[in-house]
């Protein structure tokens, strides 16, 4: 693994002592604990919340990142090193505290995130604006993780553990290859991968990973599906409420994905993800389903925007062009040529369990990620996409689903759970908790054919 160590002041037009003028002083530790106790749903993390410091501090580490290191920005070929590549520094956070920021494979990151025509700058202001506050998702998952959205509700920062953080980064070529093979994969897009620590206080990592849910304003119903009954009901709050909640597998029984002349695409797409994560040898992870009414106008196709639709879905015939593959040039989006796209050589499998430290994959040529996963050219045969589909001329495309009657947002999500001996431990617990095999926590085979007969059943 290498490491740059850097020791970097923080920038700011503002003096601390200034800074500190403009902070509001805290409440008392009584009155911290009550607003603890009443948060639900989406709040905004203000002084009196108990990472406010941290996640000023991370959107400190992120802006010095970006600002600071060009070099770390998608590249037109990634390299072997590139997957290992940890950027390590020194910080000074606003109110004059050293951490210490970490940022891993950062240039893949960026890869993905220029795919998904996501420009840096767009990124910056998004995940780690200047003044907007973060937002916390008081969820009610059971993994202890932390869960904040970026203040425009677009990206999603969640902590996780170090074994899941070594699981990824071991895997992560695998993660893109199966991009190139399904660009309108429903797997979520992880945009970034960073860790913190304060002084004292033991090292954090976490994820950006796209909001399946946005834009969320006029979703009426949030489901988390995991294929399993057992412990899996959550209680909905009373109609009107505002609080956010996300209902669960029981909660889903009388419900129906309704995707009209989709539906045998999003059941051949699940196909291919739930294979993926099969061989992946992971469980656990959920499929996401947010659900809105369309509008009646919604319901019509125009001209015009079926031009806009096919035009962002269809693989285009240019070749690809050498001077335009610059990501200046390209800036996320795609116009006039095509995109140049090779086959990404996957990671082995079955070291996955050793630290990403040990882990040293071996690449000979450079890896073209595709410059975007909406607008793919073949070239000369070297990677045949597969099962495209006519995407929606909105935000979020590839994780929108229009039926005849309702806009669905779907996405697989949290897939870094090996099946291990805490698993295994927790099999036998569960067993004799729920009295029965319908929970979790089973093999990765029997789970990924259990989750996908139960929403293939749930889909019309």
């Amino acid at each position: 693994m290498s490491i740059e160590l850097h020791e970097i002041g923080a920038s700011a037009s503002t003096s601390p002592n200034q800074q500190q003028a403009e902070l509001k002083s805290r409440s008392s530790a009584w009155q911290r604990l009550q607003k603890r106790l009443k948060r639900k749903g989406v709040v905004e993390v203000d002084i009196d919340h108990h990472r406010y410091d941290m996640l000023n501090c991370i959107r400190t580490g992120i802006r010095h990142v970006l600002l600071n290191h060009p070099e770390l920005g998608p590249k037109e070929s990634l390299e072997a090193e590139d997957y290992k590549h940890v950027l390590e520094k020194k910080v000074e956070g606003p109110d004059g505290q050293v951490f210490v920021f970490a940022s891993y494979a950062s240039s893949a990151f960026a890869a993905i995130r220029r795919a998904i025509g996501l420009r840096q700058d767009f990124y910056l202001e998004s995940v780690a604006p200047a003044k907007l506050p973060y937002l916390e998702f008081v969820s009610n998952s059971k993994s202890g993780q932390d869960f904040f959205l970026s203040n425009d509700q677009q990206y999603l920062l969640k902590t996780d553990r170090k074994y899941c953080i070594d699981f990824f980064l071991s895997t992560l070529g695998d993660y893109l290859q199966h991009f190139l093979k399904f660009p309108h994969s429903l797997i979520v897009k992880y945009l970034g991968l960073y860790s913190i620590q304060m002084p004292g206080e033991r090292k954090k990592y976490f994820v950006v990973m796209q909001s399946i849910f946005y834009p969320s304003h006029r979703i009426e119903t949030r489901f988390d599906i995991k294929g399993a009954l057992a412990g899996r009901y959550q209680q909905p709050y009373p109609p009107g409420s505002n609080i956010v909640t996300v209902l669960k597998d029981q909660n889903f029984l009388n419900e129906v994905i309704d995707l009209g002349p989709q539906r045998e695409w999003f059941i051949t797409q699940l196909k291919a993800d739930t294979e993926f994560l099969k061989e992946m040898a992971v469980q656990d992870y959920s499929l996401l389903i947010g659900r809105q009414e369309l509008h009646t106008d919604e319901r019509r196709e125009t001209l015009p925007n079926l031009v806009e639709r096919l035009k962002k879905s269809l693989p285009s015939t240019a070749s690809s062009s050498s001077d335009n593959s610059s990501p200046e040039h390209h800036n996320g989006n795609v116009e006039g040529g095509g995109i140049e796209m090779h086959s990404l050589p996957g990671t082995p499998n079955d070291d996955t369990k050793t630290s990403v430290a040990e882990k040293s994959p071996e690449r000979k040529t450079g890896v073209f990620f595709p410059l975007s996963l909406t607008e793919t050219s073949y070239l000369d045969g070297l990677m045949t996409t597969e099962n495209r589909r006519l995407l929606p001329n909105c935000k979020n495309a590839l994780h929108i689903i229009d039926g005849p009657t309702h806009r669905y947002f779907l996405g697989v999500i949290d897939f870094f759970t090996l099946y291990e001996y805490r698993q295994r431990t927790g099999r036998i617990y569960k067993n004799i908790k729920y009295c029965c095999a319908d929970h979790s926590t089973v093999p990765p085979g029997e789970y990924g054919d259990r989750f996908l007969r139960f929403i293939i059943e749930h889909v019309k």
